[in-house]
């Protein structure tokens, strides 16, 4: 009976052991996930806010010619 026991224990340490290193794992690759949309999401906001500041007026006419057209094929499906 001990050596059974023995072994069950031992398997459990190890299930443990792994479960342990797969979160670890699962971490390191979220994290680094997060960092890289971050980086490109912030990028591509940067690079939006820079044309918006740089050229204000084609920004307004651009968002509300986009609103318009949304609102056109919105209304008809309606």
């Amino acid at each position: 009976m001990s050596e059974e026991n023995d072994i069950q224990h031992k398997l459990e340490e190890n299930v443990g052991r792994v479960q342990d290193g797969v979160d670890s794992l699962r971490h390191k690759v979220s994290d680094t996930v997060d960092d890289l949309a971050c980086n490109k999401g912030c990028a591509a906001l940067d690079a939006v806010r820079d044309c918006v500041v740089d050229q204000p007026v084609v920004s307004v006419a651009v968002a509300g010619f986009i609103g318009f057209v949304l609102g056109a094929v919105l209304a008809r499906k309606v």
